[in-house]
């Protein structure tokens, strides 16, 4: 054996042992999410990432623009946004002017230098709403101090963050179906009766999933409760949360429930694949044909995904990428294997696009990158043409691989910011060519959800409510890393595990079905063995009595991929573990290794047992290292046993 893999595989036994027998240490706190008041009139402020635009506004070099689409709810008129901006050093004067629909709003002066940062407002009053949003263009323009020409303006000129876009006006109550989802969603609440059947949990699993899907990156909080004995939801939402009810019945509908004090709920009626058709109808364009309280869904397929291995830009939804600048000019096409419907690994980009063409008195290299990894270079040449094939090694394929292509100028220029820029386009009919990659491709959470597509099978132990909430946890946490809809199927667990379609499964009692193997498997003494996929290789260690313990798996196990979440006899652990992935949105995108292990009182630590794992990240390293310092100082004892176990290792294990 390597020594790099015996440490590895030591470090990652380490962990698991001493942080799973820490039963004393104060259980850390999370932060819990709260329902959102309903707003006074005029004074509706909303953040840019609950408008799903992400955290910050970036504009590069001395001349940018920025699109936006600011979501409208009903009711409400956009005044503002608003935030802190941060420039650049060497600022002589710089301002942004704000378009819509080809007509200047305002034009808002930056604060003077030197001031670093400072608050900023930007008016959006008089910008036009076309279908619940008004689309604005942020133009900057940054003049530098006399003498000076920034060679730092490139990369990241001005940035705007703690952004929020302030309303007037009052929400509205939707009063026919298709006016149910709001464009802004915080809030999420599924209903099923407390004893849900299966045609009930199947359309919960959907309705969950399909909504976080329609919701995109606004990364909406879902919630499945008990539906009261009167069929009505027992809480009132706000204007941005909403509730579904899910109930079986002979009668098929989709229907507007009042609740008392809040917007309608939505009830989802009907048995088998008519239930399915009211889940369906709730996120598709024919709910706009929906202009009453009550409707019923005939046939409705599930919408047709991406399943081939040639794809265009145009096709995983990159579109057309441009960029201006002076000296560098980049553009970024972020290619996701969850788009493309399956696992890969061979991929093979064709780029096409085009760039200014260089003066006799300047020459240019373009290259194409992932990370650090430069793929392919060229001398730019007076042709203004791209026509390349580059390949992408696998080792640099994660679930959304970033393929930077950099134009870089040298030789003359002239007074700053008067010669002429530069411009870089990549077009949408580049094409993206890959194999698939059964077992062979992203290992570990990065492998998720791409290799689960194009459906998969979803299943508890128990089958019940809890076994419900979980499974529904698990599978929104799954759709919010992907703009592609994930089609879950609730189904028996001995369906489940019998069948090859890919599975999510909740086995919240600790006992496994025969045929699962796992990376970490616990037996009833509580000792756990790691089973390592590189080599086959396994190594366990015995914990003490009563330590409880949960995890969250993926394995790939020779013909399908699973995720399995499951715990010892007691299922608080793992419940924890779905509470904490769900209070943080980049959580669930943030998995890079195989398993997030959770012992009792301590917070969760991600565990990477491929050879080739991809690097976790620093919160991720240092919540580890101070695991094991913590572990250390409190017992001594057991970092003496674990050391005497490592000694007698059982023959053919040592380095080679």
């Amino acid at each position: 054996m390597r020594w790099g893999t015996r440490v590895r595989r030591t470090t990652a036994l380490v962990v698991a042992g001493l942080v799973s027998t820490i039963v004393l240490a104060t259980p850390a706190g999370h932060a819990q999410p709260t329902d959102s008041p309903a707003p006074a009139p005029g004074t509706t402020q909303l953040g840019l990432g609950t408008l799903g635009l992400g955290e910050d506004i970036t504009f590069r070099g001395n001349q940018d623009q920025v699109s936006l689409a600011v979501p409208v709810p009903q009711g409400l008129s956009p005044t503002a946004l608003t935030g802190t901006v941060d420039l650049p050093a060497n600022l002589a004067r710089g301002w942004i002017d704000v378009v819509s629909d080809d007509r200047t709003l305002a034009r808002v002066e930056l604060p003077a230098s030197p001031t670093a940062s400072g608050p900023i407002t930007i008016p959006l009053t008089g910008a036009r709403i076309d279908t619940n949003a008004v689309v604005v263009e942020l133009r900057l323009t940054l003049l530098p101090l006399d003498g000076i020409c920034p060679d730092d303006w490139s990369g990241r000129s001005v940035t705007l963050h703690d952004v929020a876009v302030g309303y007037d006006g009052t929400a509205t109550n939707p009063t026919v179906v298709a006016d149910f989802l709001p464009p802004v969603l915080e809030q999420l609440r599924v209903y099923v009766p407390p004893s849900p059947d299966a045609a009930e949990a199947d359309g919960a699993v959907e309705a969950a999933a399909a909504l976080v899907a329609h919701y995109g990156n606004q990364h909406p909080r879902v919630e499945l409760r008990p539906l009261p004995a009167d069929g009505r939801p027992d809480l009132a939402d706000s204007p941005f949360s909403r509730s579904v009810v899910i109930l079986r019945g002979d009668e098929a509908a989709t229907e507007l429930v009042p609740v008392p004090e809040g917007p309608a709920a939505l009830a989802l009626r009907g048995d088998g694949d008519q239930l399915t058709d009211q889940v369906r109808l709730l996120t598709s364009n024919v709910s706009a044909l929906a202009v009453d309280s009550k409707a019923t869904a005939g046939s409705m397929d599930a919408p047709p995904e991406l399943r081939g291995d040639g794809s265009t830009f145009a096709d995983l939804g990159i579109g057309t990428l441009t960029s201006t600048s002076h000296g560098r000019v980049q553009v970024s096409a972020s290619i996701n294997q969850d788009r493309i419907g399956h696992a890969v690994r061979g991929m093979r980009v064709h780029l096409q696009g085009n760039y200014t063409p260089l003066p006799a008195s300047q020459s240019g290299l373009i290259t194409v990158s992932v990370g650090n990894d430069v793929l392919a270079s060229w001398a730019a040449d007076a042709s203004g043409q791209i026509d390349r094939w580059v390949e992408i090694p696998d080792a640099d394929l994660e679930r959304n691989t970033t393929l930077d292509v950099t134009l870089e100028t040298t030789g003359a220029t002239t007074q700053c910011g008067l010669e002429q820029p530069i411009t870089l386009t990549l077009l949408p009919q580049s094409q993206v060519r890959t194999d698939p990659a059964e077992g062979g491709g992203t290992s570990g959470f990065q492998a998720l959800p791409q290799a689960l597509e194009p459906a998969f099978d979803v299943a508890g132990s128990e089958g019940d409510f809890d076994d419900l909430a979980r499974a529904v946890s698990i599978v929104t946490g799954l759709q919010s890393i992907t703009t592609a809809r994930l089609e879950p199927t609730w189904v028996p667990m001995e369906e489940a595990v019998s069948s090859e379609r890919p599975a999510v499964l909740v086995i919240a009692d600790g006992q496994i079905p025969d045929g699962i193997d796992l990376p970490l498997d616990a037996s009833q003494d509580t000792t756990l063995e790691l089973t390592y996929p590189d080599d086959g290789g396994r190594s366990t260690v015995t914990l003490g009595s009563g330590a409880q313990f949960a995890s969250l798996q993926t394995t790939w196990d020779g013909t399908r991929q699973l995720v399995v979440a499951d715990a010892t006899s007691v299922p608080t652990e793992l419940d924890r573990t779905l509470d904490w992935l769900a209070a943080d949105p980049q959580r669930w995108p943030g998995l890079t290794g195989d398993i997030l292990f959770t012992a009792q009182g301590r917070e969760p630590v991600e565990l990477s047992l491929q050879q080739q794992a991809v690097p976790p990240t620093d919160a991720g390293t240092s919540g580890v290292v101070r695991a094991v310092l913590v572990s250390v100082a409190v017992l001594v004892v057991v970092g003496i046993a674990l050391a005497i176990w490592f000694t007698r290792r059982r023959p053919g294990r040592s380095a080679q």
